[in-house]
């Protein structure tokens, strides 16, 4: 207990140090999380309330990710040549438009039109987020840095899935049907992802060069070895959260048979062990080192995901679902800050796009699968199939990376 209260003294002080620049991007990312917990949430609700086959959600959950994928490099031509704040500006303003147009019709086309408009958006809010903090964080508040952005989003994300579970009661009285209560409830999600533009405006660049470049040689025939093997890693990482989170909803409601308020508020609990985790996690990470803490988190989260295939009670499967999210989150936190201490300085940007890449076509190709099964009232072997994707994950970390476990985690080099 000490050491936690001691942890949590210790980011204190940490958010303190940090800049203008990180603090403003912070209030970016608590609106933003709001909105998604809010979104991510009620969406599927929202769209089987329409009467919309589970296979054909898979299929438009799959756009999102896709779209990810593919604007992961323009976007971080984006952020290099264009500047931060426009970049951010851009991301948010299309995000949220995005939101709203997914729920301002019923036509299964628009929908899955919007949601790639919204992936789009949402992949420069990762491949932005990275080089921009390592660029305003000293490397003595690096790994906290991130750590602290991880948190805050998963702050705002509970913030937004516990609202979701009460907010489509709350609005019964001015909407006729539960249809039109989760559409006036994302609507809400959107205006919150756009309000991100407010925050956003004043962040300040530092001076660009005006003959800057455009040049593909470091996404692609450029690309170094290293950035191919964490890319290579966070692919499996994007198959195992594809494959069950985005349906974790219908798992909860339809195989477990909980309420919506039940998983909203579960959804939105589950930030304590996240939290917690992610404190402890830079703790654990200075005395192991932090490729070894990352590897251990992930040969540990097969089990917690197998559990939850393995229980029909509620309480069993949301202790899994806790203790999966907790080790992933504090291990990509650490991941995030080893890979940009790692990656050479060239490379950063690159580094960054393409773990932005592999771990959306990993969930771009989950998502119809999943559909699939659920189409089926296969509830189960989504669970399985991830915790088979986390195994290899977690092997490929170790096996490929391993040799850099003896270096100090700030000054390894490529």
């Amino acid at each position: 207990m000490t050491r936690l209260v001691r942890g949590v003294a210790s980011y204190v002080g940490t958010t303190r140090e940090l800049n203008r620049n990180l603090k403003l991007l912070l209030m970016c990312t608590m609106l933003s999380g709001i909105g998604q917990g809010i979104f991510l949430v009620d969406f599927n609700l929202y769209i089987l309330s329409l009467g919309v086959d589970a296979n054909v959600l898979g299929r438009i959950l799959s756009a999102g990710p896709f779209a990810h994928a593919l604007a992961s490099i323009p976007v971080g031509f984006m952020g290099e040549v264009l500047g931060y704040r426009f970049s951010f500006l851009a991301i948010y303003a299309l995000a949220g438009l995005s939101q709203l147009a997914q729920v301002a019709t019923s036509s299964v086309a628009v929908i899955a039109a919007a949601s790639f408009a919204a992936g789009l958006a949402f992949s420069g809010d990762f491949v932005v987020r990275l080089p921009f903090v390592a660029a305003n964080a000293g490397s003595s508040v690096r790994t906290r840095a991130f750590s602290i952005s991880t948190v805050v989003n998963a702050i705002s994300f509970a913030v937004g899935s516990f609202l979701a579970g009460y907010l489509p009661d709350m609005l019964a009285s001015i909407a006729p049907d539960l249809t039109t209560c989760y559409r006036y409830t994302l609507y809400i999600a959107g205006v919150l992802t756009l309000a991100a533009v407010i925050p956003a405006l004043l962040i300040c660049d530092a001076q660009r060069s005006r003959r800057s470049k455009i040049s593909l040689y470091p996404y692609l025939w450029g690309i170094d070895r290293f950035t191919v093997k964490v890319a290579a890693v966070e692919l499996f990482l994007g198959l195992t959260l594809g494959l069950t989170n985005p349906f974790m909803n219908i798992f909860y409601l339809y195989h477990l048979r909980t309420s919506r308020e039940f998983f909203g508020t579960v959804a939105a609990l589950a930030l304590l062990p996240m939290m917690l985790a992610t404190v402890v996690g830079p703790a654990i990470a200075a005395r192991r080192g932090n490729l070894n803490t990352v590897t251990l988190a992930r040969f540990v989260m097969p089990v917690a995901i197998a559990g939850m295939a393995l229980t029909t009670s509620p309480w069993l499967a949301t202790g899994g679902y806790w203790a999966y999210r907790a080790l992933f989150m504090m291990s990509q936190s650490i991941w995030f800050a080893f890979v940009m201490d790692s990656a050479l300085p060239r490379a950063k940007a690159a580094a960054s796009a393409w773990l932005e890449i592999t771990y959306w076509i990993g969930t771009g190709v989950a998502a119809p699968v999943t559909g699939a099964l659920l189409a089926r009232s296969n509830y189960v072997m989504p669970f399985y199939m991830s915790a088979v994707a986390a195994l290899l994950a977690a092997m490929l970390t170790h096996i490929s990376l391993g040799w850099r476990r003896a270096r100090p985690p700030e000054t390894a080099v490529v």
